[in-house]
């Protein structure tokens, strides 16, 4: 797809991406340490009045009843039923949305045998406008996890219609997204509304921990870091006769750039998020590539590398790749002036190497039973909701996703681009015409960077 002109103002979008302080202080929760640290001129690097720290029960509290919809039968949206139904009591999914028929049924058929939820065939509402009619319904939660390219407006919808919202992970995979999000998270909170994304690691206990100790000051001042995630490739959908280019394109999502965003947004968004959370800070540009490879279908990338300059010069490298055959790694490392920290044992190092503080996992196991993160996420949504409060950190992780986005038009074209032109760019990767009849032949074309070589006739 062609790059878009950047013709919004400026003035128009501008938003900071400072965490509300919505929770506890640092140093609230138990200390999980199996090392002593050196607390010799440690100085927290952020306020606590600019810190959220989940709680982080086992269950959620007991209160009113909490009925829930849910959009985007898939194995995702699935799965997050799943979650949310186990996260506590009197808690209940009463219809659901997808495009197509039988993902609806496939959902269905798996609440009832393993929740023993029953959703008559009049709540269950099949097509593009279907979510609108969920969100309608006298309910109070809306879960959203269809295909990347949809949440946005679907989540703009649930809020509009006084619902509070789940919605998965990436919240964008554009410009115009992005800014529906923001618009759409300031509307929330303005109607005491709680939104929730499904970036799972803010509600994961070695995270939390984690993060709490670097928020002390544990590493220092922080520098750069390295985020990756390098996994197999995901199985390929052959296209059906009967399917239209529309519906393989819905379908086989996760190899079509206009619907799932391409491998950043998809996958390597959650260690930018890591990042973005845990610094408090936004880019100013970033300088990327990537390339197929391996691909036999879509449009998306097997792989990218980026380099990163967040505020104050710090830096940030990722790469991801999904391809088979190769050596996988997922995770991060985080670097500070005084140490280090790293996901692969959820450990802090000092400047020589030597471990001074690890998040302990049998004395959390011995403290907590639920250390499910994708569970987690609900039993703070459902506590909020029940104490009548408002959780305000959803703008963290729509910074996350266009930070994402940056590195990937910047693959995609070869150009430096920077945060500010991300802002006021009007690239809207959804088509104008949504159904399954449309022509879609131009999200077809693979993005290519740079200019073809010209060679010389002789």
């Amino acid at each position: 797809m062609k790059k878009s002109k950047h013709t919004i103002s400026r003035r128009d979008f501008l938003t900071s991406t400072a965490l509300v302080g919505a929770g506890s202080a640092i140093g609230a929760l138990p200390m999980l340490n199996s090392c002593t640290a050196n607390t010799d001129k440690r100085l927290p690097l952020h306020s606590a009045e600019e810190i959220y720290i989940p709680e982080l029960p086992d269950k959620a509290i007991s209160g009113k009843p909490v009925k829930a919809v849910l959009i985007g039968c898939g194995a995702r949206g699935t799965g997050a039923a799943f979650n949310f139904l186990d996260a506590g009591d009197e808690l209940s999914i009463v219809a659901c949305a997808d495009v197509f028929q039988d993902k609806a049924d496939t959902c269905r058929k798996m609440l009832k045998e393993k929740r023993n939820v029953d959703i008559p065939d009049d709540m269950c509402f099949i097509g593009f406008e279907a979510y609108k009619k969920v969100c309608e319904l006298p309910v109070d939660l809306v879960i959203i996890a269809s295909p990347n390219c949809f949440h946005p407006e679907q989540m703009k919808y649930a809020i509009e219609q006084g619902k509070h919202v789940f919605v998965e992970k990436p919240v964008a995979i554009d410009p115009a997204g992005y800014r529906t999000c923001i618009v759409s998270l300031k509307q929330a909170k303005a109607k005491n509304l709680n939104v929730i994304t499904g970036a799972q690691y803010h509600y994961d206990r070695p995270f939390v921990e984690s993060y709490k100790r670097i928020q002390e000051g544990y590493i220092g001042k922080i520098v750069s870091g390295i985020v990756y995630y390098n996994v197999a490739n995901e199985q390929y959908l052959r296209k059906r006769p009967e399917w239209s280019d529309m519906e393989y394109m819905i379908r086989g999502h996760f190899n079509w750039n206009w619907v799932n965003g391409d491998q950043i947004s998809n996958l390597l968004v959650h260690w930018i998020d890591v990042f973005v959370w845990f610094t408090h800070l936004k880019p100013v540009k970033v300088t990327a590539f990537g390339s197929r490879v391996r691909r036999v279908a879509g449009t998306v990338y097997d792989n990218f590398s980026m380099d990163y300059e967040f505020e104050g010069g710090v830096r940030l490298f990722g790469m991801v790749r999904r391809m088979d055959g190769c050596d996988n790694m997922v995770g991060s490392v985080i670097q500070g002036d005084k140490g280090s920290w790293h996901s692969e044992d959820f450990s802090i190092r000092d400047l020589s190497g030597n471990i001074i503080w690890k998040y302990d996992k049998e004395e959390a196991k011995s403290k907590y039973k639920n250390h499910d993160m994708y569970t987690l996420e609900h039993v703070e949504m459902i506590n909020y909701i029940r104490k009548g409060k408002v959780i305000d950190i959803a703008e963290i992780t729509a910074t996350s996703a266009l930070v994402a986005v940056m590195a990937r038009e910047s693959a995609y074209t070869g150009k430096v681009y920077t945060w500010e032109q991300m802002l006021v760019s009007d690239l809207n990767m959804m088509p104008k015409e949504l159904s399954l009849t449309a022509d879609m032949s131009s999200y077809k074309t693979i993005p290519l960077p740079g200019v073809p070589i010209i060679v010389d006739q002789v």
